[in-house]
């Protein structure tokens, strides 16, 4: 077994010494002559956090080829960052704005959400909590397929059935009964909203950039129709549509990497849980 580990940690070194590091030198930066130059080096930035983002997520407790559940949530969170920041990557290469807020929204989630549950990794109520909150709409479609057949007379359809077993795959692989579920609790998971997760992790300060604002543009507000849909006439009011996209920011992309870099591989698949 002290070979086995022996091994995989060479393999995981490897790894970590295989990725490139961003040249981010003041005296490549002074060269820059645009913004679309800083661009390129943000694009450089995120493949590199996006290496380790995919080598900590491929990291195992031991020799165990496999996670437990609460592993797994880490673990799940790990594969979803590197995903969002590889949707990043194509959003800032096609030169689309737009769609780099919501997905930089998406990644900032992300990113508190793990970082809070590696600080409480040692806690089995938080993963337990979090698995309630996430299964309140599984819990929600039981409770409205059970009252429909109860409403046809008990006739179960064959749609039914297939539902009501795919919400029982689900809680199985959850730890979770569907008994114990609410429909409506918790409110939030760890009984803290974003904000407060934010707040217990020290990305307080972050959250009305990379929060706040991005999140008028996941969910249409006027903020965004009026930033990136809409051209404003300001001298009678007047709007047309907007279909030209907008050039991403180089902001947008750093403050991922450099929030995403912060405790990735930091302490993840100890034998909690």
């Amino acid at each position: 077994m002290t070979s086995a580990v022996n091994e995989d940690a060479i393999a995981f070194l490897n790894q970590i010494d295989s990725i490139k590091s961003t040249d981010v030198s003041p005296e490549r930066l002074r060269a820059f002559a645009s913004e679309e130059d800083f661009n390129g080096v943000t694009v450089e930035l995120l493949i590199e956090v996006g290496s380790y983002v995919s080598v900590a997520a491929s990291l195992f407790p031991g020799t165990a080829p496999r996670w437990n559940r609460n592993q797994a949530i880490l673990g799940g969170h790990l594969v979803r960052l590197y995903k969002l920041i590889s949707a990043l990557l194509d959003q800032i290469c096609q030169h689309r704005r737009e769609i780099t807020f919501i997905i930089a929204r998406l990644a900032f989630e992300c990113i508190v959400n793990l970082r809070y549950l590696i600080k409480f990794a040692d806690d089995p109520a938080v993963f337990d909590s979090y698995i309630a909150y996430s299964l309140r709409q599984e819990k929600r479609l039981h409770d409205k397929i059970g009252n429909d057949i109860n409403a046809s007379g008990g006739k179960e359809l064959p749609v039914h059935t297939r539902m009501l077993n795919s919400i029982a795959k689900a809680v199985k692989a959850s730890g979770a009964r569907i008994e114990d579920l609410s429909s409506s609790r918790p409110k939030n998971w760890a009984d803290k909203n974003i904000f407060e997760r934010a707040q217990a992790v020290g990305l307080d300060h972050t959250y009305l950039g990379t929060f706040g604002g991005p999140s008028s543009s996941v969910h249409g507000n006027w903020g965004d129709l009026l930033e990136f849909q809409l051209e404003t006439n300001h001298e009678d009011g007047t709007f047309q549509p907007s279909f030209d996209w907008r050039n991403p920011r180089p902001q947008i992309a750093i403050g991922v990497a450099f929030l995403a870099h912060g405790r990735s591989g930091t302490r993840l698949f100890q034998s909690h849980g």
